[in-house]
């Protein structure tokens, strides 16, 4: 399977390769920083635009560059067709795109045709007699849709794709010209091709970074023989074929070297050899690194310690040991481990060492320095420590590496020749062996018995799969390598083979598909050019978790490779993205979901069925996406990102097609593409209505212009801007102000309500950003988006942001001038505007459940009859606001709520974006959360359908495969069970709504998994008190919208609780678990419902009580002792405990007094009042002595024979009458009194 490679800049290329198209799943990923880097055909002009002209350079040879398969591309859909098709034709499935059917004849053929493409003159005006006929020219090779459908439907000798060669005009007629040419039609299938097949493997390449190239300058010029990963600390050891061994940090920075010397000195005069190392091995167990040369001798480094030192060293050993490989108990590390390495002459040499923690050679302590050696002929001394044994002849000449099995007690090695090139041998020389014949023989090998795989890497640059039982065949073979494979590798949690060759070419293969997933070109400087580079005879070491590192080596250097990922993960969390999303918008001409998160990835979804189409990877680099929109022809898409770049892309192929200049380093919230007045308008925290020019569709950067005639009016950052035909244009921003302007004019049509600055220190801001040098307001790029606010309490005095605008076009267009066509969301409160009039504000009611929420997702259904608003809460609601604000009140505004709908729990966060989506099948409401998922419900019912991203597909036409009526906190929970007896309670009971609301529950559907259970107890404790008025700032913000005090309604009108609850309490049964109250989740209607008690954290609320409890005991302990210091508590010592060493009063040492009275046996010991101090009284002797003792001596001998007799454990007759004829005499003991201060 070879591959062609382009080289990175950097000394590396990281290339997917380009394989056939094929993709069941239709996956395409379009990296935008490395799609156009990597073509083989597209050139690059000076910009970095691709250039489409110089793409047909290269037409006639098309394929040569396209690497298009001459058969169809899946053979899923092979076995799917009932009948075969000719080459020239072929018949339509359902499941198979158009572009994975077209064959490298079809398009020969195809640029043929457009190649010889001369189509007829434009005719504007017919001739007459006097004057000609006026015509317009067309450029030859420039299809129109007829034109292209026949084409292509001739050239594919079929007629069944007609429906959808008019979507793929669309899709290739990018700008809307009505016209394609060769090389638009190129580009397309070229970028799709590629990417189709770098999406199918780009989840599985494991190497995402540069790798760290570094010379080792101690191997002076030499190659390095082996990488030898050290833990405690971890480390790379390499060492050179001539004996320097350098320590590496995982980091790649040089840390120390040693290099191996004998320290005898040489008097002969006979010439000696070089010492060349053959292979050296770390024995994790004793922490000790073997290394074998060809001086026929084992040297063991001790790497225990900081300093690196040469323990023993085993010489004269009878052949020269090759490979090697150590195994060891890692329950029982002190236990028998064993040593195995081959030779030259083709033996295996066992090494077993009993106790290698302790020694591993039976010497005795040397005092002098240097190692302790080892005679190999003395070895039998050694039998305490250890044993050897040796398998002779298993390979006919030098072995080139070995692996021992555990499991079931065998080795496997290899050797260059064909016959025996390589052995699975029993230990015991008593089973079978399996011999397996290579022509080359095998260079490396690694076996996996997890994958019960065996891999092996020869010189005739093929890679084998084997089954370590099956010797006659591989399971496969991959091809790729251009030179010999020196160094292969299995990674078990990837499930992958790393392969290395000659030239210094790391290869990614796929276990189970056999196929190559990525190349990686490495380029070390030493490498000359047409010269092949020299390698060791280990140059491949796989590190494995923490560090996650592939490690090869190239002549005197040694390169790192990062893995970005060690295993295929395997959640069951369902995640749209792996961040949180900014939005998800609807295309309804290809019936697509495009969806955008703050990892800066856009990817494009099937509605119909829910799988993936494009993904763009990096779109805007390291920047999160923080709006999107589609054109007004649905063909091209806008992307704004926080730094305040914005993108213009071919989202079919991921072609980007235009660049817009920012005007500041401020986030992007608001795109308005006008494409009938060809120019684009922006705003954002640039607090700036920018407008671009969009009339040339070859112009790949537009610049950005700031002379909006009407103004830059707004003081604060603009948060949103919505569109109404055919010239109104709304903006609102963070200080509350929303302006109607009107395009044509650039002017301001209305200022429905003016900006209010919260407080002084907003002043002073905004007029230290207007003296900036540029002349241009800066914006607070520190201040979080309203999706990434944990809360949305508004502060003291604080005017309420407007985070969304929306007009309702389908009220716009009539007549009636007094009804409201504005909607806006400040703060949760929905309120209705007209444009028209000295009053404007017509209605508002608050549309969340809970206080201090907000409203980022609003949009209505095409005739505007039913509104639907996504909260903070993750909740969803549908109003029909078909009747609501068409006329105004003859007093006030209109405070009550529309008519309820429908009402669900949609996701466990913050929705960002609503989305109503229009299909054949019926009306879908597509939301965005900030929990990294977007989903797809029905409008009027709130059915599941299923969430972008999930592993099962649905199809709309089919509710039998939507997730209904599961819900997305059930799907995984399907084999939960209740408790029966509730179950049966629930079921007998009847249920009504308390609140005689307009809700219409008759289409919800409840489930088993939906209900929350609560006794009524708990419930009492958690009802909240009802709020009677508003809080003091709501009523600043009220005053400041013009409300008065007769207008305001209170909020518990609003949140009138509606709760389900059973009929008839009284007739249940004994057995009834009492009375309970039923709380609905997701589908069903939750209105103010409390929640059961919940963790906060992830450990539990058990955890957590017994936290809060130990928290409490000990406030409450500092609050009776005070300010707690060490000197405190430890006074006492061991004694007491701290706590009980604080609750002692404060006491004070006593003082002996200068005038106190002694006793005249104290007088006669010579103590008086003056010299009496506590040391002495502690010490004071008041025996009298024995008769055979002088005074002051007895004690001493008692205590001297107490002390001996108790150290020997007995005592004889003389020493015990003594004993008994001496009165026992107690000394007094005297201890540190303390008084009371």
């Amino acid at each position: 399977m070879a591959s062609s490679s382009n080289g990175f800049e950097g000394g590396y290329s990281v290339l997917p390769p380009i394989l056939s198209a094929s993709n069941s799943e239709e996956n395409l990923d379009i990296n935008s920083n490395n799609m156009d880097k990597n073509s083989n055909i597209l050139e690059k002009d000076e910009t970095g635009n691709i250039d489409s002209n110089n793409s047909s350079k290269h037409g006639k040879g098309a394929d040569d560059g396209l690497s298009l398969p001459e058969a169809p591309f899946s053979s899923i859909l092979q076995s799917r067709r009932p009948t075969s098709f000719g080459e020239d034709s072929f018949d339509k499935d359902e499941n198979v795109r158009l572009e994975e059917e077209i064959k490298l004849h079809h398009l020969e053929q195809l640029m043929n045709r457009f190649n010889k493409h001369k189509p007829e003159d434009i005719l504007i005006q017919a001739g007459t007699g006097f004057f000609p006929a006026k015509t317009q020219a067309r450029t030859p090779g420039r299809m129109n849709l007829l034109e292209f459908k026949q084409t292509v439907s001739e050239v594919l000798a079929s007629d069944e794709y007609d429906d959808y060669l008019e979507k793929l005009f669309m899709k290739l007629d990018s700008s809307a010209s009505g016209y394609v040419d060769w090389n638009e039609f190129c580009t397309y299938l070229l970028l799709l091709y590629r990417e189709n097949d770098y999406m199918r493997t780009k989840r599985e390449i494991p190497f995402l970074v540069e790798p760290k190239i570094r010379h080792i300058v101690q191997n002076r010029q030499e190659q390095t023989t082996k990488i030898v990963a050290v833990d405690g600390p971890t480390r790379y050891v390499t060492v050179s074929r001539e004996g320097a061994i350098s320590v590496w940090y995982p980091s790649m920075q040089y840390d120390k070297y040693y290099v191996i010397s004998d320290n005898e000195e040489d008097t002969s005069q006979k010439r000696r050899f070089k010492m060349w190392v053959t292979d050296a091995i770390f024995m994790p167990n004793c922490h000790k690194i073997a290394i074998a040369s060809t001086s026929r001798d084992i040297r063991f480094f001790d790497t225990s310690t900081a300093q690196y030192f040469e323990e023993y060293h085993l010489f004269a050993l009878p052949d020269v040991p090759y490979c090697f490989d150590y195994w060891y108990d890692k329950r029982n590390p002190n236990s028998e481990s064993l040593l195995i390495f081959g030779n030259d002459t083709g033996a295996i040499n066992l090494m077993y060492f009993s106790k290698p923690v302790t020694q591993l050679f039976d010497i005795p302590f040397k005092s002098d320095g240097g190692a302790h050696k080892i005679f190999m002929q003395n070895l039998d001394q050694h039998s305490k420590c250890i044993r050897h044994t040796v398998i002779p002849d298993v390979h006919p000449e030098l072995i080139r590496q070995v692996q021992y099995i555990p499991d079931n007690n065998m080795i496997i090695s290899s050797c260059a020749n064909p016959s025996k090139s390589m052995i699975i041998s029993d230990i015991k020389c008593l089973k079978k062996s399996y011999v397996f014949k290579i022509d080359k023989g095998v260079e490396c090998f690694d076996f996996s018995k997890k994958l019960n795989i065996l891999v092996t890497g020869s010189l005739d640059h093929c890679i084998r799969l084997w089954n370590p039982y099956v010797t006659s065949k591989p399971m496969a073979v991959l091809e790729g390598h251009g030179t010999g494979v020196i160094g292969v590798k299995i990674h078990e949690g990837l499930l992958q083979v790393f392969s290395y060759s000659k030239d210094a070419v790391v290869k990614v293969w796929d276990i189970k598909e056999h196929a190559i997933l990525q190349t990686v070109v490495l380029k070390f400087p030493s490498s000359i050019h047409g010269r092949m580079p020299e390698h060791g005879q280990f140059p491949i070491h796989l590190q494995p978790s923490p560090q996650s590192s592939l490690l090869v080596t190239c002549n005197d250097y040694i390169g790192l490779l990062k893995l970005g990922r060690t295993s295929i993960p395997r959640s069951e969390t369902i995640n749209t993205h792996d961040t949180q999303l900014c939005c998800a918008i609807y295309n309804p001409v290809f019936k697509q979901v495009a969806t955008g998160c703050d990892s800066s990835v856009i990817a494009l979804w099937d509605i119909e069925t829910g799988n993936k189409s494009v993904v763009f990877s990096n779109a805007h680099g390291e920047e999160e996406i923080t709006c999107m929109t589609f054109d007004t022809a649905y063909r091209r898409l806008f992307s704004g990102a926080r730094n305040g770049t914005i993108k213009v892309w071919n989202f079919q192929n991921g072609h980007n097609l235009h660049k817009l200049e920012a005007v500041a380093e401020a986030e992007v919230t608001g795109i308005m593409p006008l494409t009938d007045k060809k120019v684009t308008l922006s705003v954002g925290w640039s607090r700036q209505i920018t407008i671009y020019d969009d009339s040339d569709p070859d112009s790949m950067y537009l610049q950005a212009q700031k002379n909006w005639k009407g103004g830059q009016l707004h003081k604060d950052d603009i948060l949103t801007i919505d569109f109404c035909p055919p010239n109104l244009l709304c903006t609102a921003s963070f200080d509350g102000e929303i302006i109607v302007w009107d395009v044509e004019t650039e002017k301001i049509f209305v200022r429905l309500r003016k900006g209010q600055v919260s407080n002084l220190m907003k002043k002073i801001e905004d007029m230290s950003s207007q003296n900036t040098d540029d002349n241009r307001p800066k914006s607070m790029n520190s201040r979080p988006n309203s999706r990434h606010q944990k809360s949305h309490k508004l502060e003291r005095g604080q005017t309420a942001p407007v985070d969304k605008v929306l007009f309702l076009k389908g009220r716009a267009t009539g007549r009636n001038l007094e009804v409201s066509t504005l909607i806006t969301s400040e703060g949760g409160y929905i309120r209705f505007w007209c444009l028209y009039g000295a009053r404007n504000e017509m209605g508002f009611f608050y549309a969340p459940d809970m206080q201090d929420e907000s409203v980022l997702g609003m949009c209505t259904n095409n005739n505007n009859s039913l509104l639907v608003t996504g909260d903070t809460q993750g909740n969803i609601k549908v109003w029909d606001i078909m009747t609501y604000c068409i006329k105004f009140q003859e007093r006030g505004r209109i405070k009550s709520k529309p008519q309820l709908e429908a009402a669900w729990r949609a996701h466990d966060a913050a929705i960002v974006s609503v989305e109503f989506a229009k299909h054949d099948t019926g009306d879908y409401v597509i939301t965005a959360s900030t929990d990294k998922t977007a989903r797809i419900w029905t409008l009027r019912e709130g059915q599941y359908v299923g969430t972008l991203g999930q592993k099962k597909s649905w199809n709309l036409k089919e509710p039998s495969t939507w997730a209904h009526p599961k819900t997305p906190w059930t799907m995984n929970d399907a084999g939960s069970k209740k408790d029966t007896a509730i179950l049966s309670f629930l079921r007998a009971q009847d249920f009504k709504l308390e609140d005689s609301s307009t809700v219409s529950d008759s289409k919800s559907q409840v489930t088993e998994n939906d209900l929350d259970l609560q006794t009524e107890a708990e419930e009492n404790k958690k009802e909240a008190a009802v709020v009677k008025s508003k809080s003091p700032d709501q009523e600043m913000a009220a005053n400041q919208n013009g409300e008065t005090a007769d207008e305001v309604e209170p909020k518990s009108q609003h949140k009138q609780a509606k709760e389900l609850r059973p009929v008839d309490k009284s007739k249940k049964s004994k057995d009834d678990l009492g009375p309970l109250r039923v709380k609905f989740r997701s589908q069903t209607f939750a209105y103010n419902a409390s929640r059961p008690e919940r963790s906060k954290t992830f450990l539990g609320i058990k955890v957590e009580k017994e936290l809060q409890r130990k928290q409490a005991d000990r406030r409450g302990r500092r609050d009776n002792f005070g300010d707690i210091k060490m000197k405190k508590t430890q006074q006492y010592g061991k004694l007491c405990s701290p706590f009980q060493a604080l609750s002692v009063p404060k006491v004070v040492d006593i003082k002996i007094p200068e005038n106190m009275p002694l006793s005249s046996r104290m007088i006669n010991k010579g103590y008086t009042s003056l010299n009496l101090t506590e040391d002495k009284l502690m010490n004071m002797d008041f025996s009298y002595g024995g008769r055979e003792t002088p005074p002051g001596e007895q004690g001493e001998a008692i205590t001297r024979k107490s002390i001996g007799g108790s150290r020997v454990g007995m005592r004889d007759d003389k020493s015990r009458n003594s004993i008994r004829s001496t009165p026992r005499i107690y000394a007094p003991v005297f201890k540190k009194h303390h008084t009371v201060a």
